[in-house]
């Protein structure tokens, strides 16, 4: 199928996926930030949110659902996504988003207002030089001084086997006739055949081949537009710095918060040879080398100054977090960049167990009395931890929770209420964390089911027959839905 011509090498004729990305989030963002040291654009009350290449808007639209005090604008060319985002905003009834069906160029010509935040996931690595150079534009005009810019790509040297195997697919789909999930499909096919031949590019390339075992286990539409696009632009931290250097950018920290961690980022022995170089940006790359990182999820600032020791502790204080899943769930091994970890029970079982209660500032938990004996700067440490290995998120404050509530009910409601495309794991916004909550496809079911529980159950079994799932009691199927 040919490519409809105002896609400019972009993939529109299949529309992307409904995905959602809690780095997104604004509690997120601003704890990331506090991570840096930094003190951003104040963002209470009545702050600007932008996400380019929003998609169908779930992300935009949950964030905005939780956080009623922000005007958020979500831009994406595609009219498909842009129809979709704005159904979603008015079965959910959110007042405080809008969604802009207009090119990065386009936006550059619209009379907006500036921002606090401005994020992208994943766009970067898609499109072609002269649209970042857009994005540098758009952000260079639009970040207010101090704004948080939140940028995710593919990164280099983690995928540079890939991109060999990435041309090879959009060639080759592009010589075929037929649809684009046809084209995908043929394409994988050929690459699979390929490689059964002993073609010595997969033998050494372990990581495309990987990928290319794997691309069948996902969404298809995910994977067209991974990778069957004209521009498919694999970048190093260090020239992403640089591409951002014209909008006054600046590093910051990195949104996947264990990576802010250099006992669990790195091994001892590669730490001190990145201590060595005094570069920021070329520091950053060389860790992408250690990790051979695929994927980077990079936060900047437009000059956020750094917080005075006093200010930080008290921007820390007046913090809030959450228990990010079940206490009983809540694990003090897990594994890391820089191998796995085990953290001290002493330290860090007190602060799962005080916020198990409820969600608490900082200052809130060094009062409670599960955490006394630590002192702040134990406390600390031990919060962070918990943080890096995903036990703990920052949440939202206390006051406007009810209003809150109230958003991400009827945001829930609507989720709840749209078709499932598959066993994927459904996102539901919370007023606690003011971000996506993952509900698994058995718990949407009976979320999404009637109040009756005799009708809930025939739903459920209903619902899990129609799409070939079976139900298991021990080691036995359960055929009977008695």
């Amino acid at each position: 199928m040919a490519e409809q011509s105002w896609g400019e090498g972009y993939v529109v004729d299949l529309d992307y996926t409904h995905g959602y990305y809690r780095e997104l989030a604004p509690a997120h963002l601003a704890f990331v930030t506090l991570l840096a040291g930094l003190r951003p654009a104040e963002s209470e009350p009545g702050f600007t949110y932008y996400e380019l290449g929003c998609g169908h808007g779930h992300s935009t639209a949950l964030h905005a659902c939780t956080n009623p005090t922000g005007q958020f604008i979500g831009i994406d060319f595609n009219p498909s996504h842009v129809q979709s985002a704005q159904r979603l905003a008015r079965e959910a009834g959110i007042g405080n988003v809008r969604f802009l069906e207009k090119s990065f160029a386009e936006a550059l010509e619209m009379d907006l207002p500036d921002a606090e935040v401005i994020a992208l996931h994943g766009v970067w690595t898609w499109i072609g030089d002269e649209h970042r150079r857009q994005i540098v534009e758009f952000i260079r005009r639009r970040l207010k001084p101090g704004g948080i810019a939140y940028l995710s790509y593919n990164t280099l040297p983690g995928l540079a086997q890939v991109a060999p195997l990435q041309r090879l697919l959009a060639e080759h789909a592009a010589q075929l006739p037929g649809d684009r999930m046809e084209q995908v499909g043929r394409a994988l096919d050929f690459a699979e055949r390929l490689e059964k031949t002993g073609a010595l590019y997969f033998a050494a390339s372990p990581v495309a081949r990987a990928r290319l075992g794997g691309a069948r286990r996902l969404d298809q539409h995910y994977v067209a537009h991974e990778y069957f696009n004209a521009n498919w632009s694999l970048q190093y931290h260090l020239d992403v710095a640089r591409a951002l250097a014209p909008a006054k950018l600046g590093y910051a920290a990195s949104a996947a918060l264990v990576d802010n961690f250099e006992q669990f980022a790195l091994k001892p022995e590669a730490a001190k040879l990145v201590a060595e170089i005094r570069d920021r940006s070329l520091a950053e790359t060389v860790k992408d080398f250690v990790r051979n990182q695929v994927f980077r999820k990079d936060v900047f600032t437009r000059g956020a100054p750094a917080a005075a020791a006093g200010e930080l502790e008290a921007m820390l204080g007046r913090t809030r977090f959450a228990l990010a899943r079940p206490l009983a769930r809540c694990a003090l091994t897990g594994a890391t960049p820089a191998g796995e970890v085990t953290l001290k029970e002493e330290a860090h079982r007190p602060v799962l167990r005080a916020l198990a209660r409820s969600p608490m500032t900082f200052d809130e938990l060094a009062a409670a009395p599960e955490a006394q004996g630590l002192g702040r700067v134990r406390l600390r440490q031990a919060l962070f931890g918990m943080a890096a290995l995903g036990n703990v998120l920052p949440a939202l404050p206390r006051a406007g929770e009810e209003a809150r509530r109230a958003a991400a009910g009827r945001f829930n409601l609507a989720a709840l209420s749209r078709p499932m495309p598959g066993p994927a794991d459904t996102l539901l916004a919370s007023p606690v964390l003011g971000a996506g909550v993952p509900v698994h496809f058995i718990d949407r079911i009976f979320l999404g089911s009637p109040r009756n529980e005799q009708a809930a159950a025939d739903n459920a079994w209903a619902t899990m027959k129609s799409r070939g799932l079976r139900v298991r009691r021990g080691d036995q199927v359960v055929d009977d839905e008695n």
